[in-house]
């Protein structure tokens, strides 16, 4: 068992890449069970199996990554319409796929009832009424959504929930299981 806490803060990224290959090598090859604590949650979400988040010294979530961005919230699309003319009729199509929610202004947003599945269906939909358009982009869960859900916190500066105004991200701990 290899017990790591935040072996990559102020890596280089290619010592950070080289450091997670052997890690990777260890785990896999080895059989090597490592417990990672990191506050880089794009990491931990490439490298874990498993994930705990941590605050206040006591475990709030636990799953693997998938399972706890879909414990938080489904995927959403913002779109934009090569012809601003037709954004009703686009809003109409999107609509079919899952409610409507806030996007950026000109784009039209909305969180998607059945996921990832449905972007096929979206890109048909709108081709079949000849609506073409000018961007697509799809949005998931991160696991810095799910921190911020299971604490109940806001990012460090975007308010002041506690007495001395500082809020740090809570620690992933992220056993990744051993191969068998």
């Amino acid at each position: 068992m290899l017990f790591l806490d935040e072996p990559t803060t102020g890596l280089d990224p290619q010592s950070r890449a080289a450091l997670w290959d052997e890690v990777k090598r260890l785990s896999i090859d080895d059989g090597v069970t490592v417990f990672l604590t990191t506050q880089y949650l794009e990491e931990a979400d490439q490298l874990a199996n498993r994930i705990g988040i941590i605050d206040g010294g006591k475990i709030v979530a636990e799953g693997t990554p998938a399972a706890l961005k879909s414990e938080i919230g489904r995927s959403s699309v913002e779109i934009a319409t090569a012809d601003p003319a037709r954004c009703n009729e686009a809003r109409q199509i999107l609509d079919r796929f899952g409610e409507e929610i806030p996007a950026p202004r000109d784009l039209l947003g909305g969180r998607l009832r059945d996921g990832i599945d449905a972007l096929i269906e979206i890109v048909r939909a709108f081709d079949s009424a000849n609506l073409e358009l000018s961007s697509l982009v799809l949005h998931e869960p991160t696991l810095g959504d799910v921190c911020l859900a299971k604490t109940g916190r806001s990012l460090e500066g975007a308010g002041s929930e506690e007495a001395s105004g500082e809020m740090s991200l809570p620690q992933v701990a992220q056993p990744q299981a051993a191969a068998q």
